[in-house]
């Protein structure tokens, strides 16, 4: 597999990508460069804040001048992490809800389905908005709550919010495998339901996992863009009150802050916006292509298999 992988391009760059991101966050002690205004060698005034792409940064800046760049790379410890907390977290608890699931009689089963489908109605966004505005949105007497707590109380509920569709998309698979006769006849043979699981259901499985894996990280970073957008911004939202008319500010560098916190500039600075928006698709695309990467590796072992 490994090998397999290795020689497509488009896995590499991506793995690469998201690494390097990633690590080069984790080592960046959050120190962001600000330049209040830019002069030239004799002391005069060449341009203020906020700065555009290509001139006194790479990114540009943001309104107070600081560099967009930096602000990503501090920021993707948070965004790439949290994702990646998620997603496991997510798939983790809805397989081991899903093992408990499958099995049940088709009328019971019927009824724990009907009862989880009004999840895949309604938008998790909106859900994840209602649970969380109270919690992330900073009252006028300030947080009563440290930060640990409401991030950890935001990790708990954008994943418990994907379990009741995912745990159902899960089961219908390990259903669709119990009905083939290889489990029949292990059932015959005296083999018991643990050991099924584990011996026959799972190595048919486990590939459908792996790139449901690569969706629900997907998924994750989405909720995490569009609540975002709803200035509602991981681990708080802190609001200014008073004379002042700032808008919510994130309280970490986190990508979906950074958005949320310039969102009214899109009409006149639209790089402050367009920058975030940019590494949560370049993240994206990333995700996609290496999950991309391991469908067709499952798609040649398939082929390969059916040659011999």
């Amino acid at each position: 597999m490994a090998i397999f992988l290795l020689k497509r391009k488009r896995f590499v760059v991506s793995v690469l990508f998201l690494v390097t991101l990633f690590s080069w966050s984790i080592i960046n002690k959050g120190e962001i460069q600000q330049i209040r205004f830019h002069t030239d060698k004799n002391g005069n005034l060449l341009d203020a804040p906020p700065y555009p792409p290509l001139t006194v940064f790479l990114f540009g800046s943001d309104k107070l001048g600081y560099d967009l760049g930096q602000m990503m790379i501090a920021g993707a410890k948070y965004t790439i992490g949290i994702t990646l907390v998620v997603t496991i977290l997510r798939m983790f608890l809805s397989i081991i809800v899903s093992a408990f699931i499958y099995p049940l009689k088709p009328r019971i089963y019927s009824v724990l389905k009907s009862t989880f489908e009004p999840f895949s109605v309604v938008p998790q966004t909106i859900i994840a908005f209602f649970i969380l505005v109270s919690v992330l949105w900073m009252p006028i007497e300030g947080f009563q709550t440290p930060f640990w707590q409401r991030a950890l109380f935001e990790t708990i509920i954008l994943v418990i919010i994907a379990i009741p569709n995912l745990t159902i998309q899960l089961s219908d698979e390990m259903r669709q495998v119990e009905k083939e006769p290889f489990i029949e006849a292990a059932k015959i043979l005296g083999a018991r339901r643990i050991s099924i699981f584990f011996k026959h259901i799972v190595p048919h499985v486990y590939e459908k996992w792996i790139l449901l894996f690569g969706q629900q990280f997907i998924q994750a970073l989405q909720l995490l863009a569009h609540l975002g957008f709803m200035k509602l911004f991981f681990g708080g939202s802190y609001i200014a009150y008073g004379d002042s008319n700032d808008p919510p500010r994130s309280i970490s560098y986190e990508w979906s802050g950074v958005i949320g916190d310039s969102i009214s500039y899109i009409f006149s600075y639209q790089w402050i916006i367009l920058v975030p928006i940019m590494f949560f698709v370049l993240t994206a695309i990333s995700v996609a292509l290496i999950n991309d990467s391991v469908k067709a590796f499952f798609q040649n072992k398939e082929v390969n298999q059916a040659k011999r």
